[in-house]
């Protein structure tokens, strides 16, 4: 009886694995369709001097992009959706294999100078936001989770933020449109920025690292102003990234302190619980293969391989990043967190390129 029960589990799930795979499929194809116009399109742009002096507008750019204008013009059928919805996915897989591209002795002195920027600005913006928010009489959970996505990794922040607030579906959705129209503008703008002012490569990459807030955004952006100055905004995401479930804990404990002082009672906050529960494992993936390539583990071969099957995981990614991005959420956002967000935003990155234009 149980070999035949285990044997009827065994045929339950290789029919769910089929009919997964069956209804993804569509949507996959569209999300590679995409990613390929992209990477044919972007060379062409390239010939035309707008493009190549001041709008440098590449594949992983212009991949969001396009699925953008599909899904706000013709749209996107019931029938793709499903296979839209492996983005972080394939951006986080992306972001492992990067480590490749890495040794531990660069990415110390990389992510030396990183930590002291990540530090003063994912704390500063996250504690001002929260301030700024109060005084604009936000609620508690909704100030919270904008603080999360416009001071540490976007949508990731904001996602893990709002269940330790207790904060409502409508102020996550909320939130998760100021990050992702401030990181639109952000693409176009950025590049354009290095460009006239003649950024070097790790000046750009710690630019566009502190100052673009969603993860797969700042490597869009990284990655379409130079190879270099993406490799240089990964490291700073990455340092963010590990510091998510810390600043996820501050914002727990500063809302949990301002509700308990408005309803004179105390919260008690699972400090090491939050730690745990947030730490984003895919870092520890990316760390390995770092230390693979330190190790001498990896050959240039094993490498370039990796920089193609990274290109291609972030290309991927990002065109379904685009086919799900809804410009409607724009009015969803509302103008009192869209002017908060934007203008508490704007300024940490427009201190972040005075910090990289005089001191790098």
């Amino acid at each position: 009886m149980s070999q035949a029960s285990h044997t009827i589990s065994g045929v339950s799930a290789q029919r769910s694995l089929f009919n997964t795979v069956a209804e993804s499929l569509p949507g996959l194809l569209l999300v590679v369709s995409v990613a390929v116009t992209a990477y044919l399109t972007a060379p062409l742009l390239q010939q035309y001097d707008f493009f190549k002096t001041y709008l440098s507008i590449k594949d992983f750019i212009l991949a969001i992009l396009i699925g953008i204008a599909i899904r706000n013009t013709v749209g996107v059928p019931t029938m793709l959706q499903p296979g839209l919805r492996y983005s972080t996915i394939m951006t986080k897989t992306g972001i492992v294999v990067m480590g490749a591209k890495y040794s531990l002795a660069g990415l110390v002195t990389v992510g030396s100078q990183a930590l002291i920027m990540i530090v003063v600005f994912l704390f500063g913006s996250a504690i001002l936001l929260m301030w700024a928010a109060q005084k604009m009489n936000m609620s508690t959970s909704l100030s919270a989770c904008i603080a999360a996505g416009l001071s540490v990794c976007g949508v990731s922040a904001t996602i893990a933020v709002a269940p330790a607030v207790g904060a409502k579906k409508e102020e996550m959705a909320y939130s998760i449109a100021v990050v992702l129209m401030f990181g639109l503008l952000a693409l176009i703008v950025f590049p354009l920025v290095g460009n006239v002012l003649q950024l070097s490569d790790a000046q750009y990459g710690a630019f566009a690292g502190v100052g673009i807030v969603n993860s797969a955004q700042v490597l869009a952006a990284g990655f379409g102003y130079s190879d270099g100055a993406g490799l240089i905004a990964g490291v700073y995401n990455i340092g963010r990234v590990i510091f998510l479930p810390f600043v996820v804990l501050m914002l727990v404990i500063m809302a949990a302190s301002r509700e308990a002082t408005s309803m004179g009672s105390q919260q008690s906050v699972n400090k090491w619980r939050i730690i745990v529960d947030k730490f984003p494992v895919f870092v520890l993936g990316f760390l390995f293969v770092v230390c693979l390539n330190t190790a001498g583990m990896l050959n240039e071969a094993d490498i370039n391989v990796a920089k193609t099957f990274m290109n291609w995981a972030f290309l991927l990614g990002f065109a379904s990043i685009g086919l799900t991005t809804r410009l409607s959420d724009l009015k969803a956002a509302g103008l009192s967190g869209f002017v908060l967000g934007f203008f508490i935003a704007s300024a940490k990155a427009a201190l972040a390129l005075l910090v990289v234009l005089y001191f790098f």
